[in-house]
């Protein structure tokens, strides 16, 4: 059975939600925005103010989503100043406590690069979930307030470009090369309850052939099977 369940996500792809409630099945804690604040505890920072600095401006996206939602600004959108603590520290102290979660055992670590710092470990369920562009944008207007549908995809693809930089520098590899992880799922093919379901029972060291089938989207795609 993996103690950890390790989850890299394209923004948009239900990554936050899937993790919360694999957590809540396998009665594992639930990782995510509390490493940001235990850094910035060991740090002596606000967690706020450490935000431009994780996955390379990853948060700043965010924020320029949060304007366009309410609408376009009249004034060109500045990014935040960064704080006096480098990337690399910023990077090294998150490492850390992602290690003593880890060490700790039976959790769910969502993002954070979780996946790629605590390695190749029997462990370690390694988890990277995606979706098609239009399904990730179409899920971020519905769940950040977007109203206009270009911004959101802006977003979305801003994300996408900041974590893939981050990881390449990392890894030396493709963020969404299937080689990093143990499974990688299309979240809008397998469905979130499925996709959240399937993890649960891969934790759990249960085998794939137990799981019911998917169900194809379409018709054609039943026709195609």
């Amino acid at each position: 059975m993996a103690t950890i369940v390790a989850v890299s996500r394209q923004f948009g792809s239900g990554g936050a939600r899937i993790g919360r409630a694999v957590a809540q099945r396998l009665a594992f804690r639930y990782a995510d925005r509390e490493i940001l604040a235990e850094a910035a505890r060991v740090l002596k920072m606000e967690a706020t103010d450490l935000e431009p600095l994780e996955e390379r401006t990853a948060s700043v996206w965010e924020r320029i989503g949060e304007l366009f939602a309410l609408g376009a600004p009249d004034t060109p959108f500045i990014p935040p100043t960064l704080p006096g603590v480098s990337e690399s520290q910023l990077f090294d102290v998150e490492q850390e406590v992602i290690k003593s979660i880890a060490d700790q055992g039976k959790a769910v670590i969502v993002g954070r690069r979780a996946a790629h710092i605590l390695g190749d470990s029997k462990e370690v369920l390694r988890v990277f979930l995606h979706a098609p562009l239009q399904e990730r944008v179409t899920l971020a207007m519905a769940e950040y307030g977007f109203t206009e549908r270009d911004a959101a995809e802006s977003v979305v693809r801003g994300s996408d470009a900041a974590r893939a930089k981050f990881v390449r520098a990392l890894t030396g590899k493709d963020w969404c090369d299937a080689t990093l992880y143990d499974v990688t799922l299309d979240t809008a093919v397998v469905g979130h309850a499925q996709a959240a379901e399937l993890l649960v029972q891969l934790a759990q060291g249960q085998a794939a052939e137990a799981l019911p089938p998917v169900e194809p989207r379409t018709a054609a795609d039943r026709d195609a099977r």
